[in-house]
């Protein structure tokens, strides 16, 4: 009986030693798509939509650096005559700084605000420096082309002093019209990896 089970065992072994038939790939396989990465972004060449990305900005899906957003606040240095809100051509040097930004980088946009002394009721306040802030917008319009899209005029009138008193000098400072200025100024949002460092002053 015994010599019945090993001659059994060895059966099966040898049955498991049979060949099997085995299919076999083709020795070589054409490419058919373009798998390099000429940029080095992470991106393949046939979906990148930007080339040349800076070395170690941090892409989207197309290989397109993201841009960090950012803001810049200016303050033009706009004089109004009393009780008026026309801007005379020759306060248009601090405007034109402020374009020049805008149309050095388009994906930006702004915001005027205007800002008014404690000197009159509150309400007319408010209308007069909305009324600057809209005159600051028109001129960045009209004058050098920034379109009206990337533009918001806010009169705050009263509401936001710099100095919450009333004397003259005040009064002056409580006046002013003030750009912020927000959006992709053009820094690319750079990736950390391994070999990243921080800069010690």
């Amino acid at each position: 009986m015994k010599q019945f089970y090993i001659a059994g065992f060895a059966v099966m072994l040898l049955a498991g030693c049979a060949p099997q038939a085995v299919d076999t790939m083709p020795t070589t396989i054409a490419q058919s798509q373009d798998l390099s990465d000429a940029d080095y972004d992470g991106v393949i060449s046939a979906r990148e939509q930007c080339e040349q990305t800076p070395n170690g900005a941090l892409v989207d899906n197309n290989g397109c650096p993201e841009q960090l957003q950012t803001s810049e606040s200016f303050e033009l240095n706009v004089h109004f005559d009393t009780d008026s809100a026309d801007v005379d051509v020759s306060q248009y040097a601090d405007i034109q700084t402020l374009a020049d930004f805008m149309q050095r980088y388009p994906n930006t946009q702004v915001v005027i605000e205007g800002h008014a002394s404690k000197v009159g009721s509150a309400e007319y306040n408010l209308a007069l420096s909305q009324r600057r802030a809209q005159a600051i917008a028109d001129v960045l319009t009209r004058q050098f082309a920034i379109p009206a899209a990337r533009i918001e005029a806010i009169g705050y009138g009263e509401t936001r002093p710099l100095i919450d008193q009333e004397n003259d000098y005040a009064n002056e400072v409580n006046r002013r019209v003030i750009a912020h200025v927000t959006g992709e100024h053009g820094s690319t949002h750079m990736r950390w990896t391994i070999y990243s460092s921080e800069q010690t002053p």
